[in-house]
């Protein structure tokens, strides 16, 4: 993905969406025990920060070292008391290895679906499992086939403004998708502008995520040991028939 080795674009188009009652969900979940909680797929620290401002120990899991630098780099304007209640792991969600068990682990915003195979989600669970003496949370979204199937129209997912100046469009469309194995691979553009209006980069690349259904979930989750304890369509007790996404907590 192209947010390895450009984690400044994932900055400029996510670290400001923290979704309506996100922050309180896990912020609720870490105040039901003592010691740090670890985040999966920490990447540059969207919501791991939040938590750490707010008085928790944070260990940041993400495979993707540029996305932690992005988080170094974070952390360097934070107040020292929050930056030092962040510990940075580079390490796979499917192979973690942390020195005590933890209260909480969670995996906000679909990163659990980059695992593409089920045998790639059960290694996490194990992992997870493994480290647990509280609740596993997260949340990714709810699959809609309609909106995965493979599409030849390209449509533009965001503009901004990054401080520099410079002007990004972001756009994308569904190369392929595998219904039978759950599978979506899609085509990113990426180009930058100057505030002149000249055509700065034009970057191509492709993204493959599962999806996961509810029922599926909660026999994943079975299968590896835990119970599933809440699947709701949102971070403030939606119904899942409602909204575009599942969170999820499991012990």
């Amino acid at each position: 993905m192209e947010y390895t080795v450009r984690p400044d674009l994932y900055d400029l188009r996510h670290f400001d969406e923290l979704m309506p009652g996100e922050l309180n969900f896990y912020e609720r979940l870490a105040t039901q025990g003592v010691g740090p909680v670890v985040e999966l797929g920490f990447g540059s620290g969207r919501v791991g920060l939040e938590l750490a401002r707010c008085g928790h120990e944070v260990i940041g899991v993400d495979r993707s070292g540029a996305m932690l630098e992005q988080a170094r780099q974070r952390l360097e304007r934070e107040k020292p008391e929050t930056r030092n209640r962040v510990r940075l792991m580079q390490a796979s969600m499917t192979d973690f290895k942390l020195e005590e068990k933890t209260h909480l682990i969670y995996v906000p915003f679909s990163a659990f679906l980059h695992l593409r195979t089920q045998q790639e989600q059960r290694a996490c669970l194990r992992q997870v499992r493994k480290h647990l003496k509280g609740f596993f949370a997260g949340s990714f979204f709810r699959p809609d086939p309609q909106r995965l199937l493979k599409s030849p129209y390209e449509h533009v997912d965001f503009v901004r403004t990054a401080r520099s100046g410079e002007r990004v469009v972001q756009s994308s469309y569904t190369l392929e998708c595998d219904l039978h194995e759950q599978t979506r691979s899609v085509l990113m553009r990426t180009e930058v502008f100057s505030p002149e209006g000249e055509q700065l980069e034009n970057v191509l690349h492709d993204c493959e995520i599962a999806w996961i259904y509810g029922r599926e979930w909660r026999l994943l989750l079975e299968l590896e040991g835990f119970k599933l304890e809440l699947l709701e369509g949102g971070f403030q007790g939606e119904p899942v028939s409602d909204t575009w996404l599942y969170t999820w907590v499991a012990s």
